[in-house]
């Protein structure tokens, strides 16, 4: 290598470093100071949430109040200004910056695992002739380990499938049947059981571990195969298998990789302290969602969504200086769990814990959260905390946050928050709207929007709310900014091309 080329290749390596920090282009639909909204995140906050009945359909008038509305929502942020009582209260501070790390996990994935799948045209192919099979099968389910291993010794033995139910179905009567088909919502780890190649009729899957501490043993009774119907059906099907076989290739890379990741790190917890921790956690994620709604008054911020809800670690305070466990060498008190919860709230492996078992389900959450903690330390390390998708979802969150305080403050100043949560659309008409102008010539000369963009837009008018499984804060989107029904672009200047 001559010495001319050495300043070439490390030239080549840093832009390929910062294209991998950088992210991918945004449509930048619209300026309001130093912030920004993307055509995606116009989309995000559109359709993955619920629109009042105000601007819920997909007309003109209807696109221009959700563009006011989310130009509102970063005046209103702008309004409440860098520092404040909220961006200075360390439960919002923490929040944020767990939704900004949950941002650049997923960004990890899609970039070291996802998008490096070299995709196999002959499993397509195996795959697809599966896509349209739903089987039917008779199942039962076993409650540990030491059952599954008598059921499963039963059927070497030559003991028929009614058989060892008989003597170990337990109190219920009957087999169980059910329908498994290919696009059906089960977890693709159990479904790969019976659709990585073709069964025969009366064949038995099993017995498996269906989810933690659940086994499953499972006869095929039969199937049927739904057709592909048409050049759009057909391919519908193909995009569905790539997109299922890319996902399951990557989360089986994505998992080896963070077990070289964890091989080693040792987790011990201390058994005075998290007993006392564990009961206090129960009393809050034991609670119906119709409690934990009721919650959200006693927040900081004290807004509607209900995904903002945190455990009650102020309950914890009595005992914050004490150790709850050492990861490694590093002692972890409760004090820094408290910190850690509102960064990352626990997520259980298990939907429905029995009461009983809850000690058991807490230790494996938090074992999940030092997991993420440390993929979150490598994501660090590579830049993704830099990366403007990454940067945009802390934002959107940021200044939604933000702009609900100051709104919040706003009518209680006026006596109408009251009245705003009976009756919000008479009192956006009556005291917001108003506001809104006020704050549009106020910051004219700082918003700028991408018209032309803007017109090419089309929303759906399907109520939707999504969510995503797994993950510390499963809400995608944050409720759409309750703060104008204003429905005329006549503030700001366009966008100029380019910009």
């Amino acid at each position: 290598m001559s010495f001319r080329r050495i300043p070439l290749l490390f030239l080549l390596l840093l832009a390929l470093a910062c294209e991998r920090t950088r992210g991918p282009e945004e449509n930048i639909l619209v300026r309001v100071g130093d912030r920004t909204i993307s055509k995606q995140e116009f989309i995000t906050r559109a359709e993955y949430t619920i629109r009042p009945p105000y601007c819920r359909s997909d007309n003109y008038i209807h696109r221009k109040i959700v563009l006011n509305s989310l130009v509102a929502e970063k005046l209103y942020a702008l309004e409440a200004g860098e520092k404040n009582e909220l961006t200075e209260n360390e439960q919002f501070q923490l929040y944020i910056q767990g939704r900004k790390e949950q941002a650049m996990r997923q960004w990890l994935y899609n970039e070291e695992f996802y998008g490096r799948v070299a995709l196999d045209t002959a499993e397509l192919k195996q795959e697809y002739k599966l896509a349209g099979r739903s089987y039917k099968l008779s199942y039962y389910s076993m409650p540990d380990s030491q059952m599954a291993r008598l059921v499963g010794e039963s059927l070497q033995q030559g003991k028929s499938f009614e058989e060892t139910f008989a003597q170990y179905g337990g109190l219920v009567t009957s087999i169980p049947t059910r329908e498994l088909a290919w696009s059906g919502p089960e977890p693709e780890e159990f479904k790969a059981r019976f659709f990585s190649a073709p069964l025969q009729k009366g064949q038995i899957i099993g017995p498996f571990e269906a989810e933690r501490g659940l086994f499953t043993v499972a006869r095929v009774d039969g199937w049927t195969d739904r057709l592909a119907l048409g050049d759009q059906d057909v391919r519908q099907r193909w995009e569905d298998v790539r997109e299922k076989v890319r996902t399951r290739q990557a989360t089986a890379a994505y998992a080896n990789w963070i077990g070289g990741l964890m091989r080693g790190k040792t987790l011990r917890f201390d058994g005075q302290t998290f007993p006392q921790v564990a009961r206090v956690m129960a009393d809050f994620y034991m609670k119906t969602e119709a409690e934990k709604k009721q919650l959200i008054k006693q927040q900081v911020w004290n807004v509607e969504d209900s995904s903002q809800v945190h455990p009650p670690v102020e309950s914890l305070d009595g005992i914050a200086d004490l150790p709850f466990m050492v990861l490694d060498d590093q002692v972890w008190t409760v004090r820094d769990l408290q910190k850690l919860l509102l960064r990352h709230p626990l997520v259980f492996r298990s939907r429905q814990i029995p009461k009983g078992e809850f000690g058991l389900e807490f230790r494996n959450a938090i074992a999940d959260m030092v997991r993420d903690l440390a993929v979150t330390e490598e994501a660090y390390k590579k830049g993704y905390d830099r990366v403007n998708v990454v940067q945009r979802t802390a934002g959107m969150w940021r200044d939604n946050l933000l702009a609900t305080w100051q709104r919040n403050r706003l009518l209680r100043e006026k006596g109408r928050e009251a009245e705003f949560y009976k009756e919000y659309q008479k009192v956006i008409e009556s005291d917001l709207n108003p506001h809104f102008v006020e704050l549009s010539k106020k910051y004219g000369k700082k918003i700028e929007i991408n018209t032309d963009e803007f017109e090419k837009i089309k929303l759906t008018s399907i109520d939707m709310f999504v969510t995503e499984k797994n993950v510390p804060f499963p809400v995608v989107s944050p409720n759409f900014p309750l703060f104008t029904t204003h429905d005329l672009l006549d503030y700001g200047r366009k966008m100029n091309a380019g910009k």
